[in-house]
């Protein structure tokens, strides 16, 4: 009898050792608290966000760069110095996200439905990365090329149902505590030449809440206060084609000068930058535009990589909530484009270049990490494993909705 007694007590400990084992293999590995505590490794974050910014449009930059500009991508540069995974992009209720819930993923660590901003499907408040960042003393800010009123930096600063309602989200923006806030959308801070028809005057409440208001390049320059809320145009910014580089601020310089006013902080910060209008261009089929935009949005990224020399405790990521337009080059009737072709791709005519739409597609996207801890971005995951692996990395606590 005893020796049955051992005998099953032997076979009980198998079965319990080889279901911990199982359980070990299938849960991620961020998932757990130990190995959050692990993975607490950085200080700051800058997370670049490329709106529509598939691996369709990274490949034709990324041969453009190579064969016709004869330069290689900073994004090529990171990702071979770094990590590189890719991440599934749908929503709670599409297949085909937009950049509402695709940035309130990737901000939150939440899925919600298309349309919605920092909510989730039903209603309730989403905590973002930047609200965390703020609430553990970190200075925090968004950049971006199209409104600061639209989807994306929204997702990161502002809770509301309906990404449309920018009139409302520009009052949250106003009172949230973004130390830096920057981009087009100055129509939606006033009445007076703008959109506003509440009466209120949001750049003047801006400047009681502490921010200098820039409206130019040369405003952004003599900005020197502590918070800063930066509007060079009345909806978007221009494409990089048609910016006047005197009267407004590249998305490069204005990453410098956000970057000047948060890095003082000894308990780090967190600053997103958006290039916005890559997808802008793709919703129209310009290949030259969004090509002009991609380049300018790796032109940041290299400011980034420069300014990381010097702070080992720096993380940079770079995503994209979503890819836009499907863009392909590919062999026709015509037969396979030659090599020496590649300075045609931006012809409008180019034979050997097809887009699968106008619109979003729902193609996994790259995620690119460098710096402490960026081994845990690798892998095919999903955009709201991104955000659980930022406050992982930030050893930030999740907060989820409130």
């Amino acid at each position: 009898m005893k020796q049955r007694r051992l005998s099953l007590l032997a076979i009980l400990i198998a079965i319990s050792l080889t279901a911990c084992s199982q359980a070990t293999f299938i849960r991620p590995a961020d998932s757990t608290p130990a190995a959050a505590e692990q993975q607490v490794a950085a200080r700051s974050l800058i997370l670049f966000i490329g709106d529509g910014m598939g691996p369709e449009m990274l490949s034709l930059a990324k041969i453009y760069s190579d064969k016709v500009l004869g330069t290689s991508l900073n994004l090529a540069t990171l990702s071979a110095t770094g990590t590189m995974g890719m991440v599934t992009t749908y929503s709670a209720n599409r297949l085909v996200t937009d950049s509402a819930a695709g940035a309130t993923a990737i901000a939150t660590g939440v899925k919600t439905n298309n349309g919605m901003v920092g909510q989730s499907p039903e209603g309730e408040v989403l905590v973002s990365l930047l609200e965390l960042a703020s609430g553990a003393g970190k200075s925090v800010g968004v950049v971006t090329t199209t409104s600061v009123t639209d989807a994306t930096p929204a997702s990161f600063l502002t809770h509301i149902a309906a990404r449309g309602k920018e009139i409302d989200i520009a009052v949250q923006m106003v009172g949230s505590d973004a130390v830096v806030v920057m981009g087009g959308g100055r129509a939606f801070f006033t009445a007076d030449g703008g959109k506003r028809t509440d009466g209120r005057d949001l750049i003047a409440e801006a400047r009681v809440k502490g921010f200098d208001v820039a409206f130019d390049r040369e405003g952004l320059a003599a900005a020197g206060g502590r918070r800063l809320l930066g509007l060079f145009a009345d909806e978007d910014i221009p494409f990089e084609g048609e910016r006047v580089a005197y009267e407004t601020p590249s998305l490069a310089e204005m990453f410098l000068k956000a970057l000047r006013m948060l890095a003082d902080d000894p308990d780090g910060f967190v600053l997103v930058v958006e290039g916005g209008r890559i997808d802008h261009a793709e919703h129209e089929n310009n290949l030259a535009e969004a090509m002009g935009e991609l380049l300018a949005f790796d032109e940041a990224i290299g400011e980034a990589m420069q300014y990381q020399r010097s702070d080992s405790a720096l993380i940079i990521v770079v995503t994209a909530d979503h890819d836009t337009g499907a863009p392909a080059l590919t062999a026709t009737d015509r037969g396979y484009p030659p090599v020496e072709s590649a300075g045609s791709l931006l012809d409008k005519d180019y034979g050997f270049l097809a887009w699968l739409s106008r619109n979003h597609a729902g193609t996994m996207v790259p995620v690119i990490a460098r710096g402490p801890g960026d081994d845990i971005f690798a892998g095919l995951r999903d955009n709201t494993d991104t955000n659980r692996s930022m406050i992982s990395i930030l050893g930030l606590e999740t907060a989820g909705a409130r």
